[in-house]
């Protein structure tokens, strides 16, 4: 136990401290160069000006909870694990989607510096501090990547809002955040202590994106010409839906009870 501690402590220490100078050096460097970029997608200008900001903001976040986890685990309290996993959430959104704006306006994924080591920590954290068993840190990690997909679909509902209008983008808007939400809770609980009724909020959000999802991908791909980044989130929680509606695999993947 005190080694996992101390472990969990130096691991927060070092998100704590990517997750703030990180975010404050790439966003104070790179925020109005991104404001400039020629958008080769629609609405992607947008984003780069006014969500840029957002994710900044839930990465720094992230960084303050590692910072506040660290003293959890060197303090040896038992709320230090979950606060980590909630931060681990945060960081990964917050140092994942603005990468895809910028590769949209032919600019470099500046912020994959700091995601791909959150990857690594998210394993760290669940692997060696946690010890939660492999089928739980996959089924979790594929959830909050349905997670991190539904927000996209989400924002980028909310940019072609505002340069498009088209009604289905107005339509479907707000349940792509719902989804994402759903999704959130499902890959905190997995981690941390599975229940039946998270797979049962785990269906509700899929269905949902699935609703609202595939009729938006398939709306964008046929005014692109090209396969959408819009249909990414309901694959994904396609996938999830088949896993969590297959007798009794979620008892056997989580260890869930009732």
């Amino acid at each position: 136990m005190k080694n996992k501690n101390l472990l969990g402590g130096i691991l927060a220490t070092i998100a704590s401290l990517m997750g703030i100078i990180g975010h404050i050096v790439l966003f104070l460097q790179w925020y109005h160069i991104g404001m400039g970029a020629e958008s080769a997608e629609p609405g992607c200008e947008i984003l780069l000006k006014y969500i840029h900001p957002l994710m900044a903001d839930f990465g720094i976040l992230g960084g303050v909870l590692f910072a506040v986890s660290a003293y959890g685990f060197f303090t040896k309290k038992n709320w230090a694990f979950f606060l980590s996993v909630v931060a681990l959430v945060l960081a990964l959104l917050g140092s994942w989607f603005i990468n895809v704006p910028y590769m949209a306006a032919d600019l470099p994924p500046i912020y994959f510096p700091l995601f791909w080591p959150y990857v690594l920590l998210y394993f760290l954290f669940l692997k060696a501090v946690g010890k939660i068993s492999w089928s739980q840190t996959l089924l979790a990690l594929f959830t909050g990547m349905a997670y991190i997909f539904c927000w996209m679909n989400g924002v980028s509902s909310t940019s072609r809002i505002i340069t498009h209008g088209d009604p289905i983008f107005v339509l479907v808007q707000r349940l792509h955040w719902a989804a994402m939400l759903g999704w959130a809770v499902v890959t905190v609980g997995i981690v941390m202590k599975p229940k039946e009724w998270m797979r049962v909020v785990g269906l509700a959000a899929g269905v949902t994106e699935l609703v609202v999802g595939i009729p938006l991908a398939v709306a964008t791909a046929q005014q692109l010409g090209r396969f959408s980044l819009f249909a990414l989130a309901p694959i994904a929680c396609l996938i999830l839906i088949m896993l969590l509606v297959w007798p009794n695999l979620w008892q056997r993947l989580t260890g869930a009870s009732d």
